[in-house]
């Protein structure tokens, strides 16, 4: 899903970073770690994000779905997460089914 400034709650990486709570020995997120969400990722899921200006921003909700993506992983729940090879799998098999019957 994509941002949709309009609607969501716009927030600079640093500010997510603050917001989050301390981490390990007490340490806050850094916000160079945000930035690893977006570019690299966690566990396959890439934090969405949009530039506005010179910062980077993304959105409460984008977290909150970033957040569910990674929950999904961890407790097997496969209802809440489908990954994007899954779903391109699907729709070629489908599309096969579709050939196959002359359509």
């Amino acid at each position: 899903m994509k941002i949709d400034p309009s609607t969501e709650t716009l927030i600079t990486f640093a500010e997510l970073a603050a917001s989050l709570p301390s981490r390990r020995r007490n340490c806050k997120v850094h916000v160079s770690t945000v930035h690893r969400w977006r570019n690299s990722g966690l566990k396959g899921i890439r934090l969405e994000a949009l530039r506005i200006g010179g910062a980077w921003c993304t959105t409460w909700e984008a977290f909150a779905r970033f957040c569910a993506q990674l929950t999904a992983i961890e407790t097997g729940d496969s209802q809440l997460f489908v990954s994007s090879s899954s779903r391109r799998a699907k729709h070629q098999l489908e599309e096969n089914s579709l050939v196959n019957d002359g359509w």
